[in-house]
């Protein structure tokens, strides 16, 4: 009898074809480094850091099982400093990770998500669409920097 857990030749190709989408992170507002320095002690995680020059924001991912806390810092951002002043630091949204940006993008849009700030490696659902919560996907790929981070193979 075949063992039923390998795939055929189609069944592959179907698995490769298939729009796979997975929770990535949650992206948390902040000013100073209280919730990091509570998270890395308490939990003890690792952290990967760096500037985003083009969004003026400093950010960094806390690595949680199989998905991130990402803490995102405006260093020149106006509408991220305008976001704390108004809510306070806190959760500003969340983000999955996709294998075909454009395909998810398309089905959001024909589900009547309207999608915002879109690029070649992300895009954004606003809030007003979703229910009040800001959503992200970004774009696996090869060259992407974020490799370090990601848990999709």
């Amino acid at each position: 009898m075949p063992d039923s857990r390998i795939e055929t030749g189609e069944e592959s190709l179907k698995h490769k074809n298939r729009k796979e989408i997975r929770f990535h992170h949650v992206g948390i507002v902040v000013q100073t480094d209280t919730i990091k320095n509570l998270l890395i002690n308490f939990i003890e995680i690792d952290e990967h850091s760096w500037h985003v020059d083009s969004q003026g924001v400093d950010v960094t991912f806390l690595p949680l099982g199989n998905a991130f806390l990402e803490l995102i810092y405006p260093h020149g951002n106006k509408t991220i400093e305008k976001y704390i002043d108004r809510y306070g630091e806190g959760i500003h949204h969340f983000c999955f990770e996709v294998n075909d940006l454009d395909y998810w993008a398309d089905k959001c849009d024909k589900k009547g998500f309207k999608v915002v700030s879109k690029d070649q490696r992300c895009f954004f659902i606003h809030p007003k669409s979703f229910g009040g919560i800001l959503v992200e996907f970004v774009q696996y790929t090869e060259k992407d920097h974020m490799q370090v981070l990601t848990v999709m193979k």
